[in-house]
């Protein structure tokens, strides 16, 4: 073994390992997930200074090995011991921090969410934000789904990759200044007692927890019903309270992106830069651009993290003026990474026309709406207005290992959504806010990408300054009126500021601007979400009756509580979620816990948290695989030095690895009664109310039903069955009905349900809310 430390005074690393003090502890602690630590005690002696705080210090057992590489986090603790012949006698209590002290001492910006990367380019993703280029990586081998991760402000580096690693059941490792990311169980470890690898003496092993075959998982507050809410206006009234609370995103997240491009430099932590030519800088005017390159794409600045296609959102570029010759993107979406005209979802296209810069809008690779064009020396504001009635566009990927599959993931399914997108200029020169000119409002004619990579400067030969840009989340709402002569008109959501006509709070006020109140007569139509806490409830049938088909357990076991990692945003992240759990809770060999002691166990390799012990023990009867979660190794002298590992490992549902669970049930969770049966149909998303009279109410559902089922229409939600009951209104066995009106404030439920003797129905309702007078028309 050598003990070697860098005190960086020009000396270069020293070797201190016959300074150790033999009587005092010489530990490292290895612990899943989260740094490494070292202690030692030494005798300065012999021309050795005593180590100082930030020096580096280095373990390697005798055939080189690393077996920790840090950094002393503190002045040494000095300690008297007696005294000899040349006097007082002190040794040094030394504490180390493996490397990722270097990465937890660098602030860490609000980052974004990170969607849809692998686990590996999502820990690279953390890397590059702390900005320190002394870590190698190789990341090679780390592909697992990474469906979506927030990165906590308030936590350290190191968290938050654990946190990252741990989500999909890996685990990192972080020595002599090299980044790896494995999944749990690459690297096996075979202990088998006939060839005297394993050593039952220091083998301590038992089943810890109680299996469970029925599963209730608690997840986040989700979107539930799509509601369509109508209301009349009298032609002065501008407040319209809405009968539910709309589903808003939490305040945390609606600002993922924001950036005034001040300062001396382009923050690399937020974008990442492009510029081969070198012609970008920060100016006086925000992000300005020289040039570029002769095709578009040549020059881009786009955010380093992938933004969610779904719910809504506002993106804003602000304070924007052009030169005379420039063409290129501005404030635009792209599908692949790649930001080129053809992969441009939206975003406002810059050309010339006539000797004046033109400004278009780009849907789906494509220019449509009307053309705009820019005076020279004036600032424009372009604004992108996004919305859908989907705020996941990705469900949670949750990681377990099933007892004969093995490493299975469930979920991480993408999921279509239509979207409408409107593209506004506005002239804010000389700080007036013109009306803003809408180009395009419509629909995307094919979904969107779940995520999309958002570039606010993409340059061919661009002349151009931005002055701000910001992305500004909302909840899934869509505003029209519709005036006596049958036209709707798109009705903006947002502030003054931004030109909008009209504003909704999450306490459900629908506030018009009094330049926008709605005329006499008019028809406003409001679709939003209402929510709910996500829940589902799922068992293993299989496994309830062991008398009658062999299952584990006689009978039923139940489990409830929250899942915290991944964080469940839907019921349908909760069924995965309770999908995983099951693969584990039903399996004994998943409640294993224990520990392992041997001496100089490394001679058969080296044990890291997240290996995988194999036992195999005959007379115990004992043939099981083990995850290692702490390793404790002693140095003891001798000649060789002696190492100790005292090893701890537990199985998934003993201890958690990738999904982390509370038995805590959330006060407003509306426990499901039975276990889920099948899988839910689809929910009524395209549901359309065509017309509205004083006697009835036409729906189109727009889908067709499955055989022997139909849609059915309910005057109360949650209450849907094969029964009849009195909010029972009708059933349907064609995709066009008429419900009809019985007052002028009515609330209908509609689902979809397929012909089983049980009938299975849509998980979440689409409803119709009239507020209008049965003399409409």
């Amino acid at each position: 073994m050598k003990l070697t430390i860098d005190n960086h005074d020009g000396n270069g690393p020293i070797d201190y390992t016959a300074a150790i003090v033999a009587e005092q502890p010489f530990r490292i602690v290895r612990r899943l997930n989260q740094p490494s630590t070292c202690v030692v005690s030494l005798f300065p002696a012999h021309g050795l200074v005593t180590p100082v705080r930030h020096a580096r210090m280095i373990v390697a057992n005798d055939d080189g090995t690393l077996l920790f590489t840090g950094y002393i986090v503190t002045e040494p603790a000095m300690e008297f011991v007696g005294r000899g012949t040349e006097g007082f006698v002190w040794q040094a209590a030394i504490s180390a921090i493996s490397d990722e002290i270097l990465l937890n001492q660098q602030a860490l910006p609000g980052l974004a969410t990170i969607c849809g990367a692998s686990s590996g380019e999502a820990l690279q993703a953390l890397l590059a934000a702390v900005q320190f280029g002394k870590i190698s990586f190789d990341l090679s081998q780390s592909n697992l789904n990474v469906s979506q991760f927030q990165p906590t402000e308030s936590g350290t580096w190191s968290e938050n990759a654990g946190e990252l690693a741990a989500s999909v059941r890996s685990a990192y490792r972080l020595i002599n200044g090299a980044l790896t990311l494995l999944p749990v169980g690459s690297i096996t470890h075979s202990l088998s007692e006939s060839d005297g690898t394993l050593s039952l003496r220091g083998l301590a092993m038992s089943r810890v927890r109680a299996l469970a075959n029925d599963v209730t998982v608690c997840g986040e507050i989700e979107p539930c019903v799509y509601v369509t809410e109508f209301f009349q206006a009298d032609g002065t009234s501008v407040l319209f309270n809405l009968s539910e609370r709309p589903w808003m995103p939490a305040a945390s997240k609606s600002k993922p992106l924001t950036d005034n491009f001040q300062g001396s430099t382009i923050d690399t932590r937020i974008w990442n830069v492009d510029d081969p030519g070198a012609s970008l800088a920060l100016t006086s005017a925000g992000l300005t651009c020289g040039g570029g390159g002769s095709s578009i794409g040549a020059t881009v600045v786009s955010a380093i993290s992938s933004l969610e296609m779904g719910g809504g959102f506002v993106a804003e570029a602000g304070g924007v003026q052009f030169g005379a010759n420039t063409s290129g993107i501005v404030n635009g979406f792209f599908t692949a990474g790649q930001a080129t005209v053809i992969s441009c979802i939206a975003g406002f296209l810059i050309g010339q026309a006539n000797a004046a810069t033109t400004i278009s809008p780009l849907v789906n690779g494509a220019i449509a709406g009307s053309t705009f064009t820019a005076v020279a020396g004036h600032l424009y504001t372009l604004r992108l207005r996004f919305s859908s009635s989907e705020v996941q566009r990705a469900l949670q990927a949750y990681y377990s290992v099933a007892p004969d599959s093995g490493l299975e993931r469930f979920g991480a399914d993408l999921l279509d959504a239509a979207a409408n997108i409107i593209f506004e200029v506005q002239d804010t020169t000389n700080g007036i806010a013109s009306t803003p000119v809408v180009l395009y409002s419509g629909e995307f004619t094919s979904p969107p990408a779940p995520w999309c990579l958002y570039a606010p400067l993409v340059a061919g030969y661009l002349q151009c300054s931005l002055g701000d840009v910001s992305v500004e989340r909302q909840g899934p709402v869509w505003v029209t009126t519709t005036s006596a002569n049958g036209t709707p008109v798109v009705r903006r959501i947002g502030t003054p500021a931004q030109g909008a006509d009209c504003t909704i709070n999450g306490d459900g006020m629908l506030q018009f601007y009094p330049l926008s109140t709605p005329q006499t007569g008019d028809v406003i139509a409001v679709s939003y979400r209402t929510s709910r806490r996500s829940v589902a409830r799922l068992a293993n049938a299989s496994s309830i009756d062991a008398e009658s088909n062999g299952g584990t357990l006689p009978g039923t076991a139940c489990w409830a509580g929250t899942v915290t990692r991944p964080a469940p945003r839907s019921s349908a992240d909760c069924e995965n979620a309770a999908a995983a759990i099951l693969a584990v809770s039903t399996d004994r060999a998943a409640a294993w816990k224990g520990t392992y002691s041997e001496w100089n166990a490394d001679e058969q390799g080296d044990v890291w948290p997240g290996d995988q012990l194999a036992i195999t023990s005959p007379s115990a009867g004992l043939s099981t695989s083990l995850v290692v979660r702490e390793v404790q190794i002693e140095m003891l002298s001798g000649a060789p030095v002696r190492t100790k590992y005292a090893i701890s490992f537990a199985n998934d549902w003993a201890e958690e690895i990738s999904i982390q669970t509370s038995s805590t049930l959330p006060a407003d969770a509306w426990l499901v009664r039975q276990p889920e049966a099948a899988t839910p149909l689809a929910n009524l998303i395209s549901l359309a109310v065509t017309s509205i009279t004083g006697s009835a109410i036409q729906i189109d559902t727009g889908v067709t039903p499955p055989a022997g089922g139909g849609f059915e229409v309910r005057r109360r939600d949650w209450s849907f069955a094969a029964g009849s009951g009195p909010d029972l209104v009708l059933r349907s066995p064609v995709p066009n009905f008429i419900i009809p009106r019985q007052g002028a404030m009515e609330r209908y439920y509609i689902r979809m349900y397929d012909g089983s003797a049980t009938p299975n129905y849509s998980r979440f309702s689409s409803a119709v809310f009239v507020n209008l007078p049965l003399t409409h028309s």
